[in-house]
């Protein structure tokens, strides 16, 4: 090729890129989020955040966080697990719970695979109390703060942090309950993940046909619900599989439980839930429909341990009719602003 060529091409490439950029710009950047007229409540999931204990490092998540959480104001903000993996976990831990107060806004907690509790320590090494804590440490420091709503749940429940809340309208329907669970930590005699163990599945089934009694006053009148977890079901692998693909991507294999549990099918026998949403796996971020039930990964909010390919959450809007939509929050990277796509 004649190099007059090879430069009239170039300038043409670089022509088509800067249109390109321009036209990316103004397609991601360009419009104000607004809320819709018929959302009545709004919930903004965050997950796997990793606090490092490192000032410049973790402002980097809390930069995102601020921009999702201005831009939206979200009635709600779930956090579904694993703050951080950093021995000194108690430290991030307040650190990070401390900043997620300043909001003045409602925000629940669901128990991750680290929180720094899978640490493994010396056999006589001696461990700082305010630096370094052990679940049930954490679990009374998240229940002791003003606008935490996590609740540790029935003590004869395996886990940690299984409780409800439920949504209602102006005149006082529910339209939405959460449910929040512990989806544990490691299975060490099947070499894997943990699973929903079968005294929470029970506890789900009694919950949900508790609320059914509270609000219809008919346990078989179920209200609809969503559920928050961390570790996704083996049923988000399936359901990407065989189910109805409604966005994003699967980048990487899933890491379900190494056992599969009753709970997605008790939930398919039920008929209430009708999302649920994990992290965990930080480099997927599909939402797919199966069997009934959309099962959603949040954007990972981790700038720290993975070089996640988006960064962000999900924005869950829950409508006046009691039906959901879910919008995919973006933080580009070398930008200020967040993006939201469009809700589905």
């Amino acid at each position: 090729m004649k190099k007059g060529m090879k430069v009239f091409l170039s300038i043409l490439l670089c022509v088509a890129i800067i249109c390109c950029s321009t036209v990316l710009v103004v397609t991601f950047y360009g419009k104000k989020y607004v809320r819709a007229e018929d959302t009545a409540f709004s919930i903004l999931q965050i997950t796997d955040v990793h606090i490092l204990n490192d000032e410049k490092k973790d402002a980097k998540a809390f930069k995102t966080i601020t921009a999702m959480v201005e831009t939206a104001k979200p009635d709600m903000i779930v956090v579904t697990g694993d703050i951080t993996s950093e021995k000194e976990n108690y430290t991030a831990f307040k650190t990070f719970c401390t900043y997620m107060e300043e909001f003045k806004i409602p925000w629940a907690f669901t128990f991750g695979n680290h929180e720094g509790l899978d640490i493994k320590y010396e056999p006589n090494e001696v461990l700082d109390p305010d630096k370094i804590a052990d679940k049930q440490t954490l679990n009374d420091y998240l229940q002791s703060l003003e606008y935490c709503i996590y609740e540790r749940g029935d003590e004869n429940v395996d886990g940690m942090g299984n409780y409800y809340y439920t949504v209602h309208d102006d005149q006082g329907k529910a339209l939405m309950s959460l449910i929040m669970m512990d989806s544990n930590s490691y299975d060490n005699e099947n070499d894997g993940y943990d699973h929903f163990h079968d005294n929470q599945v029970e506890w789900y089934e009694k919950t949900i046909k508790q609320i059914a009694k509270e609000e219809n006053g008919d346990e078989n009148k179920v209200v609809p619900s969503l559920a928050f977890f961390h570790v996704p079901m083996q049923e988000f692998k399936t359901g990407y599989d065989e189910g109805e693909r409604i966005s994003g991507l699967r980048l990487e294999k899933e890491c379900p439980p190494a056992v599969d549990d009753q709970m997605f099918e008790t939930m398919v026998k039920l008929g209430s839930t009708k999302g649920c949403f994990a992290g965990h796996d930080h480099m997927n971020n599909y939402s797919v429909e199966y069997k009934g039930i959309r099962l959603t990964y949040g954007n990972s909010c981790d700038h720290n341990i993975y070089k996640v390919p988006v960064r962000g959450g999900n924005l869950i809007n829950i409508k006046n009719d009691g039906s959901f939509t879910v919008q995919s929050v973006v933080r580009h990277r070398g930008q200020n602003t967040v993006t939201f796509y469009k809700e589905k």
